[in-house]
Parts: structure tokens; C-alpha cells; sequence
């Protein structure tokens, strides 16, 4: 409740600065007693065709007032203004065109306006915050808009970003996808940034989107914006490989319902699922009334059965070299884990005696007893076997989306806006381990004041995790309960009675097998039902997430105050506060037992000029954050862009983004079966002993029990151990060098091309490390000292109880990275479109972060490339498109496994044909129409084609 006081009370008093700073006829004289009024009105047509275009926007220049034609094309307009005014007549796919009213009273007028030929001349806003065509913004800058979604074959428009230039997915489902540009991608990626309509569409409690399973339907959307690298100088924090952002279509400018049905077929192959049905059906509907008051709701839902996981390939330690790494099966070893097999945690029956010990009683006398049969290291260690992930998860995907919004002319310089959007879904997550998000729900309230030259918004978005679950932990939990008691109890009795050490896992492994229940019957159904119901924080699997975000931004353009032809000045503040809440399920609780938030503010400004009789743009944004818990940070930007002619320039800039480590990053603490993940924060250095009870790194702890193994002394062992010193956790930064060329050539070819150069500083990567914690006491090691040759000895001989950890720290030095990318579009005779696009993305430094321990984690193919063929109407009614996409080979590291990712090419196609006299667009496609089955990352599905077909009604269809 105090923050949203907070919040408001930042609005008003930015609301009356910003109001006072406009005019001082802030709000217009009512229409009834206006001194003057002038009404327009008119019908707007098809230059080529003659035919009357409905949908067509009708705004008035330096206002928020407008109108849309109707179905016959006609509109009417009344503005409390004197004249003259200048209309701004636009939609999608034609060329605007401005109209001057110098009368008071205009009937009759008659508009015409031609389809859109000119590549490059799209408005956009995201680049500079302000209005300009795509081929004059400042940075490389991508664009769909309704029609290229009409268009696009791929099944949804998230799905068609992937063909965008520089463009990285990694699919973890049908409906969550993560976006990635210029390196360093991730399933859930902290350095790229996406927004719907100004509000972030982050879960708060994990700092990335969830895909687009709770965000903005195909129906509702009128453009994405997308910019590659570094954003954070306009967009704050975080937005350093890129943003994208996502417009939803006003009801002012596009009443009237829409609907849509699609319908298809997945996994025809039949390999990992049956073949299933892909169900997609989205609403809208818009209303306005007298141009003052308008509103809009939209629905949509998508359920199919989504592609599996299903590699198996060993991912269990080196260190005690029982398999060859990579195998897919077990293959009679005692050690193995497969990638999406899962249940298989690393033990020796030595540490399960010892905890059997710790836990005194009669059976820990009995096991004290026998120790000395009971063996450590190599020849103790096993894995249980596990369950592969498609056997006992639902791999059944949903997303349900509601939408609202309502919008309110105040007057003709102001709208106020208040929107509500709720999401809920059901999807798979990889990370440390795949998290099963179950009735995942996202909701957003948004309340926003517009002006032409400033906007206020405040916003809240909640998260619920739902039945969200873990899977490996809900595996490992079954086989804690029944495969390892039986396999131990063997091992112990099969010792006493004479058995060698092998002959006791053969008989071990044979009643744990005995002992372990089976996915599909009731005992692992009943097993499977009460460990996901029960909170990790209390040995069970599921997440308990209510963390919510508050944000309050606004921003002001000073064209009003100061002439434009001098200098345009732009400046805006926004703060922000997280608020975590998991029950300890995720976050770690303070001392008192309570749970954390963490506030953010940043404020910047922004300076555009020309000279040189207009060729040359020059632009400087600065930008000012600061987090509670880190320093404040600067983000610079300054670019050039040089006109050579009215449609080719080129352009160079410079810019300085960074991210603040995520609320994860930070504030972990969650025990994931393989290892605990920490947040580097004071309160869990401190918690943990850190800095008291000292850690090292796995890969040292791994590589100085193979020395041993191999035959080193204990001494040589000991020597390859690396200690982890924790050091003040830091911001990340990078600094990015840009030059690019634009242009339209003979008004046919479109070129856009860059270079960047990336460097990084306190580049955020995770490190694992091994910590002792005798009797399993992690705050009181007590006479254990992990620096003396004794600890470090029982580190690696296991003779003292280990725990992996997992955390993120601050790489050394810098962290560099470079590439390139070019995009060419082909208006050919008849209407045809040829393009392409072609990336290449590199890590200069490698070497740097693998000498330091860390996994390089760049996870970006050096080649990708997109074909594209398409034609909107081949005839009046019909169209189609076809898109080829290829990516490169590449190495995939992550903490749930690594591994190569072999190259694949993959086709979606679509032909569309129209029926006007039903305002319907009947379609027929598919992704992945060769079914060339590929994954994108390690761990993820093997995603193949889906084929569909799709009836679209639109009232305003031209």
C-alpha cells in the first residue's frame, strides 16, 4: 500500500509540473461555449482502386483528437480550434498524407492515398522517443506491423520475430520463446528487454518475459518495434542486447470486432507424441462514442501438445570416469545422467552413511559399525535411475489472455487511459533444472495520461506462480523416498554378508528398481501429487511466487518551449519497486523472518539537432539510475546520422547501457537437488559462512579427485583446489560502438547494415562451487576449517558432507564481442518482395572468461541468415509468403547442461486469400513445413511443423 501511495503521489506532482510547463489552457473550453470550432468531413478512397478505405485514421497535428472512417469510408471531425489545422490521414500500408483545413466548416472532402511502395518510410518512435521514419533513425531498428503479421507464415507474430535480422530464439515451448540479439543468449534472458504499450512485460519475480504466453494476442497488436543492442540511455536498465516493443491497436483508430480461428496439427511424425491438435482463437471488439470516450476488450487461447524434450545424453561428472561423457542411456554404469532424464542425483554411499550417522539412533550405531564397508568417492558412487521427462510430465502447453482497455478524451490535447490485461498459462522453463509453470498467471493495471508532448504512467504487474514445479526436484524427491532407502539398505546388508563392492550395486540397483514406482501407476501418480504440492522451502517441489512490480514513469518534450528548429529536448524519470514474495520458496527472507523489496529511480534527457542545411542529425541522451543496493550508474548515447540523399544516409554511435544483477541474481536461495543456488547478497554471504567457511570452485574440487584417481599425491590434489573470494557484487556494463548504412535505391532496394563492437566490464556470469558443511550444518561448521590440509583433504575425498552452490559474480577485465548484419528488401514488378538478412555475431575474449573458470555462455550461432519471397495479392484476393531460415553451429553452455547444437534450416509458408464481402481472410500454412526437427539450445524440445489453417474477420479489412 505505501508504494502505490508513493506512486500516485509521483504522478500528481509530475502531473501538475509537467501540466503548468505545457500552457496555461492546459484543458480546452467545452465545445458549447469554444470561441471557435471547425468540422471536417469527408471519405477517404484508394488512389489505384477508387474504392473507399475504412479504418483510415483522421488525426489532428499537435492534438490527441481523431476519428477513423467507417465502412463506407466517410468520416466527420469537429475540433474546438481555430483554423488553419492540419490533418494526418494514415494507415497501415499506405502513405500518409497531411491535409491542410483553412475554412471552419468543410464538407465533402475527398482524400485518396496510395498503397505503400517506398520501403524504409514506416514511422516508428521506439528509436529516439520520437516520430521518424525508419530509414532516418539514429540505430538499426526492425518493425512488423498488421499487415506483415497478416502476412507472416509462421503461426503467431512472436514466432515470425525470429526472422528478423540478428534475431536468436531458444524455444523452450510452443509458447515460451526468448528473444536474443548480439550474443550471450539464455532461456531466460536478463539482458533483453520487451514492453506492451509502455509496461514491462517482465515476471517480477524471474526479470525476463515468460514468452508471449501472457502477453499480447495477434488480433490486438498494431506494430513491434524491435532494437538491437544496447537501449538502456532511453530505456534504463537491462535493455542491452535489445528491447522490443509492442504496440496493441487504440480503439479510436480501430473500432469494430475481429476474430480469429486456428487450427492445426502438431508432432505428425508421431516420434515423441501423437499426433495432436493446435487450437488458436482470439476476439476483439472496440467501441467509440463522439470521439471523447472509447473502449476495447480482447480474449484469446491457445492450447496444443507441445514438442518434447527428449536428449539424453550423459551429463554426469568426469571425476569418476564410470561412462563415457555423451552416452544416452545407462548402459549397465552406476553413474549417469542424462540431460532431460531426470531424478538422478550424484551420491556415494559413504555421504548417505554418514548423514544415517548424523541422525544418531539405533540405525546410526548400526551404520557407524560398518563404515569402514561402506565406500567414498568412486567406488561409492551412484545415481538412482530416472524418469525421462515426457513419462510424468503433461506436456500439454495453454495460454489464456483477457484485455481491456478504456480511453477518455479530456479534452483535445489530453487522453487518459486506464488498461487491464490478464494472462494465464501453462509451459515448460529450463534453467537450473525445467520448471513446469503451471496456471502461471500475469496480470498488469495501467493508468497513463497523453499529451502531444508529454505522457504520465503508473502500472502494477502481479505474479502468481500457481502450480508451479520443479521437475528434476519432484523426481530426485520420489527416488529420496523409494529407489535410494532400498539401494542403500542392500548395499549395507550385501557388505556385511561378504559382497564385493560391485556385487553390492549390482544388488543394490536391482532393489531400487524393485522399490521405485513407475510414472503411469497410482503409487508414482499419489508420490507425484503430494511432492508438488508441497513448497521446496519445506522438502517438496513447488514454487509459491506473489512477487509484484510497481512502476511510475513520465516524460516531457519541450518542442512547445523550445524552438524545434534549434533544438528538440526531451527528458522523462521513472521509479521503480519490487516487491518479493515466495514464502522462502525462491527468495531468501531477511533475519526477521520477513521479505525483501528493492526500489530503482531513474531520470535522462535527450538533445537533438541538425545542421549543415539539415544532412546531418546530431543526438546525445544521458541517463542517470541507481538501484538501493549498487552505485549509480551513467548510460550515454550520441549518434550521427550523415544524409547523403533524401533516402541514404549513414550513421555512427556511441553508447553505454548496463543491468542491474536480477532479483534472482541477487536473492536466491533455492535448493535445486544438484546444487543450491544463492543470491550474491550481504544477508546470504553472511547466512552461509562464505567468506567464513571457505568454498572452491566444482571444476577444481573435479579435477582434484581425478588427480587422485590418476595416481597425484595428496598434496599434488590439493594444489589444484581454487578458493572463491567474494567480491562486491557489481552492475554490468557495456559500451557499444555502432556505424551503419540506410538506404533506398531507385525506390526499389532497401538496405540496412551495421557494425558493432561490444565491450563489457563486471561482465554477471555464474560460478559453481563445493563447500564442506560437517553433519550437515551449514551456519555451524564448527572445528571444520576448509583452508587447512585436513579440510581440504575431506573436501576432496568426500569424508566431510559437501554442498554444490550456484552463484553469480563479477568476471575480471573485459569481456569483448563484435559482429554484423545486413537486411535487404526487393520490390519486384507486380507486387513481389524479395528479402533477406544475414548475421554474424562473435566472442573476441573467450579465452579470457575460460582462464578465469567461468563458461563463456555466448550461445549465438556466427552465422544465421533469413530468405523470404511474398506477395500480398498475386490477384485482388490472394497472397501468400515464404520464409527460409538457417542458423550455424554453435556450443550451447548453460548450468543445466552443455553441448553442441548442430546447425538446421527451417521453412514456414503460407497462401492467403481474401473474401471482402465477409471482411475474412482465409489462410493455410505452416512452420517448419519440411519438418526438419531441430533444438535450439541444450535441454530444450525437439521442435518439428505445425501445420494450420486460419479464418480472420475483421470490420475494418480493406
Amino acid at each position: 500500500m505505501e508504494v502505490k501511495i508513493k506512486l500516485w503521489i509521483l504522478l500528481l506532482l509530475c502531473g501538475g509540473t509537467l501540466l503548468s510547463a505545457a500552457d496555461s489552457n492546459a484543458f480546452d473550453i467545452p465545445a458549447n461555449i469554444a470561441s471557435a470550432q471547425i468540422t471536417v468531413s469527408g471519405a477517404v478512397y484508394d488512389a489505384d482502386t477508387g474504392e473507399p478505405l475504412t479504418g483510415v485514421n483522421i488525426t489532428v497535428e499537435g492534438r490527441v483528437i481523431g476519428t477513423s472512417t467507417n465502412n463506407n469510408g466517410e468520416f466527420s471531425l469537429t475540433v474546438n480550434e481555430d483554423p488553419p489545422i492540419t490533418l494526418n490521414v494514415s494507415i497501415i500500408g499506405y502513405v500518409s498524407r497531411q491535409i491542410e483545413i483553412t475554412e471552419e466548416n468543410v464538407t465533402g472532402l475527398r482524400i485518396e492515398i496510395s498503397e505503400q511502395t517506398i520501403m524504409g518510410s514506416d514511422v516508428v518512435v521506439s528509436a529516439s522517443r520520437v516520430e521518424e521514419r525508419v530509414i532516418d533513425a539514429p540505430i538499426s531498428i526492425e518493425k512488423i506491423d498488421a499487415i506483415g503479421i497478416q502476412q507472416a507464415a509462421a503461426p503467431t507474430f512472436y514466432d515470425a520475430i525470429a526472422n528478423l535480422k540478428g534475431v536468436d530464439f531458444s524455444s523452450q515451448s510452443l509458447t515460451f520463446k526468448s528473444v536474443n540479439m548480439r550474443g550471450f543468449g539464455s532461456n531466460g534472458n536478463l539482458r533483453f528487454v520487451q514492453q506492451i504499450d509502455g509496461i514491462d512485460n517482465q515476471a517480477p519475480g524471474l526479470n525476463f518475459p515468460v514468452g508471449n504466453v501472457v502477453g499480447i494476442s495477434d488480433l490486438d497488436l498494431e506494430s513491434a518495434e524491435l532494437i538491437p543492442g544496447v537501449a538502456s540511455a532511453l530505456y534504463g536498465p537491462n535493455a542491452i542486447n535489445g528491447i522490443l516493443l509492442m504496440n496493441s491497436k487504440s480503439p479510436f483508430e480501430y473500432p469494430g470486432f475481429s476474430a480469429m480461428v486456428k487450427t492445426g496439427v502438431n508432432h505428425i511424425e508421431e516420434v515423441d507424441e501423437d499426433m495432436s491438435l493446435y487450437q488458436d482463437y482470439s476476439v476483439r471488439y472496440a467501441k467509440s462514442f463522439n470521439n471523447r470516450l472509447a473502449f476495447k476488450v480482447t480474449a484469446s487461447y491457445l492450447k496444443a501438445q507441445d514438442f518434447v524434450a527428449t536428449d539424453r545424453r550423459d551429463t554426469g561428472p568426469a571425476t569418476f570416469g564410470a561412462i563415457e561423457r555423451g552416452d544416452t542411456q545407462r548402459n549397465g554404469n552406476r553413474v549417469y545422467n542424462g540431460l532431460n532424464v531426470y531424478g538422478q542425483p550424484l551420491l556415494t554411499i559413504g555421504g548417505i552413511a554418514d548423514g544415517v550417522i548424523a541422525g544418531g539412533g539405533a540405525q546410526g550405531a548400526q551404520i557407524a559399525a560398518i563404515r569402514t564397508l561402506l565406500p567414498d568417492g568412486e567406488a561409492g558412487a551412484f545415481t538412482p535411475d530416472g524418469f525421462v521427462e515426457n513419462s510424468f510430465i503433461d506436456n500439454t502447453t495453454e495460454s489464456l489472455k483477457f484485455g481491456s482497455a478504456l480511453h477518455y478524451r479530456l479534452s483535445d490535447n489530453y487522453e487518459l487511459i486506464g488498461q487491464f490485461n490478464w494472462g494465464s498459462g501453462s509451459t515448460v522453463y529450463t534453467a537450473n533444472d525445467r520448471f513446469i509453470l503451471d496456471d502461471f498467471i500475469i496480470w498488469t493495471g495501467k493508468l497513463e495520461l497523453q499529451n502531444p508532448n508529454f505522457f504520465l504512467r503508473a502500472y502494477t504487474t502481479q505474479e502468481n506462480s500457481g502450480d508451479s514445479y520443479a521437475a528434476n526436484t519432484v523426481a530426485s524427491r520420489i527416488n529420496q523416498q523409494t529407489f535410494i532407502p532400498a539401494y542403500f539398505q542392500t548395499f549395507a546388508g550385501a557388505r556385511t554378508q561378504g559382497a564385493t563392492i560391485e556385487e553390492a550395486h549390482s544388488a543394490a540397483r536391482a532393489a531400487g528398481r524393485a522399490a521405485q514406482p513407475q510414472p503411469g501407476s497410482d503409487e508414482f501418480q499419489d508420490l507425484f501429487n503430494e511432492i508438488r504440492d508441497i513448497p521446496i522451502s519445506e522438502g517438496g517441489a513447488k514454487f509459491l511466487d506473489r512477487t509484484a512490480m510497481y512502476h511510475a514513469e513520465g516524460q516531457y518534450n519541450f518542442q512547445d518551449i523550445i524552438d524545434p528548429n534549434s533544438v528538440e529536448l526531451i527528458a522523462g524519470a521513472n521509479v521503480r519497486r519490487y516487491s518479493l514474495e515466495s514464502e522462502g520458496t525462491l527468495f531468501a527472507l531477511d533475519d526477521n523472518g520477513d521479505e525483501f523489496t528493492l526500489d530503482e529511480f531513474g531520470t535522462y534527457v535527450q538533445a537533438s539537432k541538425s545542421v549543415l542545411d539539415d544532412r546531418i542529425d546530431l543526438q546525445g541522451s544521458l541517463r542517470y539510475d541507481k538501484h538501493q543496493d549498487f552505485d549509480g550508474q551513467f548510460s550515454p548515447r550520441l549518434s550521427a546520422v550523415f544524409s547523403i540523399t533524401d533516402n541514404q544516409n549513414i550513421r555512427a554511435s556511441f553508447q553505454r547501457g548496463f543491468r542491474i544483477p536480477s532479483t534472482q541474481n541477487q536473492l536466491i536461495d533455492l535448493d535445486v537437488v544438484s546444487r543450491r543456488l544463492l543470491g550474491n547478497n550481504d544477508v546470504l554471504i553472511d547466512r552461509y559462512l562464505l567468506d567464513e567457511n571457505i568454498t572452491y570452485r566444482s571444476e577444481s574440487v573435479d579435477a582434484a579427485r581425478d588427480a587422485l584417481i590418476e595416481g597425484a599425491s595428496a598434496a599434488q590434489a590439493r594444489e589444484l583446489l581454487q578458493p572463491v573470494e567474494l567480491e562486491p557484487f557489481q552492475t554490468e556494463k557495456v559500451s557499444t560502438f555502432e556505424v551503419g548504412y540506410k538506404g533506398l535505391i531507385n525506390n526499389r532496394l532497401f538496405i540496412d547494415a551495421y557494425y558493432y563492437y561490444n565491450i563489457y566490464n563486471d561482465f554477471i556470469a555464474s560460478i559453481e562451487m563445493v563447500q564442506g558443511i560437517p553433519n550437515g550444518l551449514r551456519q555451524d561448521p564448527g572445528d571444520f576449517d576448509s583452508t587447512t590440509d585436513e579440510g581440504k583433504d575431506a573436501i576432496i575425498n568426500q569424508t566431510v558432507q559437501t554442498q554444490p552452490l550456484g552463484i553469480n559474480i563479477n568476471a575480471d577485465g573485459n569481456v569483448r564481442s563484435h559482429g554484423f548484419a545486413v537486411g535487404a528488401e526487393y520490390s519486384l514488378l507486380g507486387g513481389y518482395n524479395l528479402g533477406g538478412n544475414a548475421s554474424y555475431n562473435e566472442l573476441i575474449t573467450q579465452d579470457d572468461l575460460l582462464d578465469q573458470g567461468f563458461r563463456a555462455s555466448f550461445n549465438t550461432p556466427k552465422w544465421r541468415y533469413n530468405v523470404s519471397l511474398g506477395n500480398r495479392r498475386v490477384t485482388p484476393n490472394f497472397g501468400f509468403n515464404v520464409t527460409y531460415r538457417w542458423q550455424d553451429a554453435f556450443l550451447w553452455e548453460s548450468t543445466f547442461g552443455e553441448g553442441a547444437m548442430p546447425s538446421f534450416g527451417t521453412m514456414d509458408a503460407q497462401v492467403s486469400y481474401r473474401l471482402p464481402s465477409y471482411n475474412t481472410i482465409l489462410k493455410i500454412g505452416g512452420s517448419n513445413v519440411l519438418n526438419n526437427r531441430y533444438e535450439t539450445s541444450i535441454g530444450n524440445p525437439t521442435m518439428g511443423a505445425i501445420y494450420y489453417v486460419s479464418l480472420t474477420f475483421d470490420q475494418i479489412l480493406n
